[in-house]
């Protein structure tokens, strides 16, 4: 009887050709007990084995016998198995499905929704709790009634070859990035950051000139008309009236790139005749990752005006609206507090109190 056995069967589960043997060492008279020791299973197992693949025969004289099926035990294993694991968190607490779904529409990122379903947790306003991870599991899985595509960032960066640098005329009144002072780690209030949004290219379209504040990642948007030094310099003269007497004391340095419209860098610094002035500074060319806080901030913009908006079509009222959903959006980087109320408090510690919206 041992013939029908193989050595390379070792196995700690049971598996189709176990069965298959097993229904043969039946069939040949052999115990459980030789089948268990041949099989290096224990008596309880296999006892377990052919308890579940006994099936009931009819007999060609029309009388049932009780027989051992390997396919009827294959198919009921499988089907056991299909159920194996704890359930989905989305089973568990389907509350969190409608949750989730909308956190992603309203453009949260799954960091910033997990925090919010952790502070509803508790508050004991739900009764489970997932981490951001989950949540990006359960949309690439399409279990959820969102795509990738819902994400605020959900595809891959195209990659662009490097351009050679070349040299460009230092814009007059202008210093380079080199001689900025150490802002790096970002504790000094008043460092800013600018660049323009580009609107429809062809054709008459306004542009949008972004101011960042690199502390706390405040941003400022103006609608210019066009892409030019004259309506950079003009918007920031907007943006000074607006903090009045406060302005030098918010704006110490702006960082730009090397863009032809940042040209006027005299008027940019918006000097006064008693020496007060904003030190302008340009970025490398090319190196945009100098300016990052911009950037992000610019890429944000993006979810809303994609490439080719025509920013004719869009009202000042409507761009604030925007703005001020992204400055009031929860940062991870700040414990999930909003650019905007860490605004706020550094302008509290200048005894400045001015409406926001620009």
């Amino acid at each position: 009887m041992s013939t029908y056995y193989s050595t390379t069967l070792d196995s700690k589960n049971i598996h189709f050709l176990h069965r298959s043997i097993i229904a043969k060492a039946l069939n040949d008279g052999d115990s459980i007990t030789t089948i268990a020791k041949e099989l290096g299973f224990s008596r309880q197992a296999i006892h377990n084995e052919i308890s579940r693949g006994t099936i009931e025969h009819i007999k060609t004289d029309l009388t049932i016998e009780h027989v051992y099926d390997p396919y009827a035990a294959q198919y009921k294993h499988d089907e056991s198995a299909h159920w194996k694991g704890r359930l989905s968190i989305i089973d568990d607490c389907k509350e969190l499905i409608s949750i989730i779904e909308s956190g992603v529409r309203e453009k949260l990122s799954p960091e910033v929704i997990a925090h919010n379903i952790a502070v509803m947790y508790e508050n004991g306003e739900i009764t489970h709790k997932v981490c951001y991870k989950t949540i990006y599991n359960l949309i690439y899985s399409k279990k959820l009634d969102v795509t990738v595509d819902d994400l605020l960032y959900a595809k891959k960066k195209r990659t662009k070859a490097r351009r050679q640098e070349k040299t460009h005329e230092k814009p007059e009144g202008g210093e380079s990035i080199e001689l900025r002072p150490d802002i790096s780690d970002r504790i000094e209030f008043g460092h800013w950051e600018i660049d323009c949004v580009v609107g429809k290219r062809k054709g008459k379209s306004t542009c949008l000139m972004t101011l960042v504040e690199r502390k706390t990642r405040y941003g400022i948007t103006v609608l210019i008309p066009k892409k030019s030094k004259k309506c950079i310099v003009n918007a920031l003269k907007k943006i000074k009236s607006k903090f009045g007497k406060y302005f030098y004391d918010v704006f110490k340095t702006i960082t730009a790139d090397n863009g032809c419209e940042f040209k006027d860098a005299i008027g940019m610094s918006l000097a006064l005749k008693n020496g007060k002035k904003v030190r302008i500074y340009f970025a490398h060319a090319y190196h945009s990752w100098e300016r990052g806080s911009n950037e992000n901030f610019n890429k944000m913009i993006r979810r809303y005006y994609p490439k080719g908006t025509d920013f004719t079509t869009i009202t000042n009222k409507e761009l604030q609206l925007t703005i001020n959903r992204i400055n009031n959006y929860p940062r991870k980087q700040f414990s999930f507090e909003t650019s905007a109320s860490l605004f706020i408090k550094e302008l509290s510690k200048l005894n400045i109190s001015i409406q926001l919206t620009v």
